[in-house]
């Protein structure tokens, strides 16, 4: 029953992650950016505890490609308009560690992947507002 419980986990968590790596746009980002960074972040750390079950269950895994993130998530050059260097430094190891967990063996690894990738995804939107927020603080204050 628990190893059909984690193909099931496995399935929708794919499912979700699949869908917000569709909605992410060609650069640069529009207003919608943040929300889908949240999507992603969500997304991600569903797919953290889905293949932390399957490691739970004993499942194996074969070695797939690296993921490359959607273009409005790779490295350019308007990058700094949004956030600052940090949160996308962050982001860009995430990224890095993902693909690095994908191409190897280990079900765990892949699970921690997703985490840290959640985790810095959260913390890029934070920072995306922030600095959006920026502005309109220091056109009110004038």
């Amino acid at each position: 029953m628990s190893i059909e419980r984690a193909k099931e986990q496995l399935e929708l968590s794919e499912g979700r992650w699949e869908s917000a790596i569709r909605e992410q746009p060609q650069p640069p980002p529009d207003d919608g950016f943040v929300r889908r960074l949240h999507a992603l972040a969500d997304a991600a750390a569903q797919e953290q505890a889905a293949y932390g079950y399957a490691a739970d269950q004993g499942f194996g895994w074969r070695p797939g490609p690296a993921w490359l993130p959607p273009h409005e998530l790779r490295p350019a050059g308007w990058r700094e308009s949004l956030a600052p260097s940090e949160p996308w430094e962050r982001f860009d190891d995430a990224v890095a560690g993902l693909s690095r967990a994908r191409t190897g063996l280990s079900v765990v690894a892949i699970s921690q992947a997703f985490g840290v990738l959640s985790a810095a995804a959260w913390e890029l939107a934070e920072a995306v507002e922030r600095t959006r927020r920026q502005p309109s603080r220091a056109a009110g204050a004038a």
